[in-house]
């Protein structure tokens, strides 16, 4: 079986954390949903290791998503590594992806290319 995904509109994600709140970076809410084609979330302070969760939100429930192949729900950021890369990430309709810091201050910025969904059908 394969998938066959229609989308149409790619636009930009560029948002920064700057709180420790849950942040709603791609909110489908009135659409037929987006694709996340590529997401980076990168610290903007090295001297700090703030933890991050990146997940999915239906209204009710969370799902955290993983990077470079593990899963993780909260994921401390250190020297080492400043920035997580994520692709293809499909946002139903009515659900968020969302972004939270560890860090009262945020620090981090959110970057990504997002399309809307106009149609999906299985071959």
């Amino acid at each position: 079986m394969s998938i066959n995904l229609n989308t149409q509109g790619a636009s930009a994600i560029a948002v920064k954390i700057t709180g420790s709140s849950a942040v709603d970076v791609v909110d489908t809410t009135g659409s037929s949903g987006v694709y996340v084609h590529w997401l980076s979330v990168s610290a903007t302070d090295a001297s700090l290791t703030p933890n991050l969760t990146v997940a999915l939100f239906d209204g009710t429930n969370t799902y955290a998503l993983g990077a470079e192949g593990s899963t993780w729900s909260a994921r401390a950021i250190d020297r080492a590594k400043q920035s997580l890369a994520f692709d293809d990430i499909n946002v139903p309709s009515g659900w968020t992806l969302r972004v939270t810091s560890s860090n009262a201050s945020g620090l981090f910025d959110v970057t990504g290319l997002q399309s809307r969904r106009v149609g999906s059908g299985e071959k």
